[in-house]
């Protein structure tokens, strides 16, 4: 598995933490009423999403590139 594989992996990885936080942060909004829940999950939700616009980025920079 080559350096640039593994990178996508770690961006994938934090893409799902960033997601399974959102959603626990609304999750705790709905049961307590917090709005710093509901901040977080927006935030955690929009890390998500700049995550994913930096992988697809790193896949179109990378694409020629070989791979060892």
């Amino acid at each position: 598995m080559g350096l640039r594989n593994i990178h996508l992996l770690f961006i994938a990885l934090a893409v799902a933490l960033c997601v399974a936080f959102g959603v626990w942060c609304v999750w705790m909004y709905g049961d307590q009423g917090r709005w710093g829940y509901l901040a977080g999950g927006g935030l955690s939700f929009a890390a998500a999403l700049g995550l994913m616009g930096y992988g697809n980025w790193f896949l179109n920079t990378r694409k020629g590139m070989p791979n060892p």
